[in-house]
């Protein structure tokens, strides 16, 4: 039985979401939350997410280039062997 790694980051991400609602919630209602503890929250979850796409984007762009690189290569090689014949 294969054991799955729990990722941390998407835990914490989930749970600052879900006090961003709660907070929002509350002041709705017209309980205790301030606008400041929501703007912190909301804050806090947006720059979390942002660190997460940014990673994500980082790593697109790196197997990208290799990518297109890879082509390039392939293309070299076609054309030396067309020049060949």
């Amino acid at each position: 039985m294969a054991v799955k790694k729990i990722d941390w980051f998407k835990v914490l991400l989930i749970l600052l979401f879900l006090l961003s609602v709660y907070l929002v919630l509350t002041r709705i209602v017209g309980h205790s939350a301030t606008d400041l503890a929501i703007t912190i929250s909301m804050f806090t979850f947006l720059g979390s997410l942002l660190y997460k796409l940014n990673r994500e984007f980082g790593e697109f762009k790196i197997k990208a280039i290799f990518s297109f690189n890879k082509i390039s290569n392939d293309i070299k090689e076609i054309k030396e062997t067309l020049k060949k014949k």
